[in-house]
């Protein structure tokens, strides 16, 4: 891990970051209660912004991802909004399944569930939804562009 900068405030937060994880120019921010950040094994995080706040909610990134840089993962909007004395913008997990690749420049909001074997791909905003393992998604906000994908680490030919 070079120059991870972790801050966590408030009560019964968890950070867990397992075994094999490479994390270079991160920072994880947890400020709330009740709150869970998980970075399972062998996951490689070359950049990113990890903001959970809140209550009651989680960011978790499964095993074999691969995470470029500038990219900002945030399970909520920052600031509340109410409608009649009511929040209406609560915060909301994020799950991201095994082997996922985030290109470099991706935005990940609260509420999302990416499947596995997926690929995000170059400055992709995905803004909510659950998608489904082995598609690329793209743009903004992001729509699934290829389904049944596979991807490799390895250099193209």
């Amino acid at each position: 891990m070079k120059r991870l900068k972790v801050g966590i405030y408030g009560n019964n937060n968890i950070l867990e970051i397992d075994k094999n994880c490479m994390l270079r120019d991160t920072n994880i921010i947890i400020q709330g209660k009740n709150l869970k950040v998980i970075i399972k094994n062998n996951c490689e995080i070359g950049g990113a912004t990890i903001v959970c706040a809140g209550e009651k909610s989680s960011i978790e990134i499964d095993e074999y991802c691969l995470i470029a840089s500038n990219i900002e993962i945030r399970n909520n909007d920052g600031h509340s909004i109410f409608e009649n004395d009511k929040l209406i913008n609560p915060s909301s997990n994020i799950h991201i399944s095994n082997n996922v690749w985030i290109c470099q420049n991706v935005k990940i909001l609260k509420g999302v569930n990416i499947g596995s074997n997926s690929v995000i791909a170059l400055n992709a905003l995905v803004s909510s939804g659950k998608y489904e393992d082995s598609v690329i998604l793209a743009g903004i906000p992001a729509k699934i562009i290829k389904r049944n994908i596979s991807w490799s680490k390895e250099l193209p030919n």
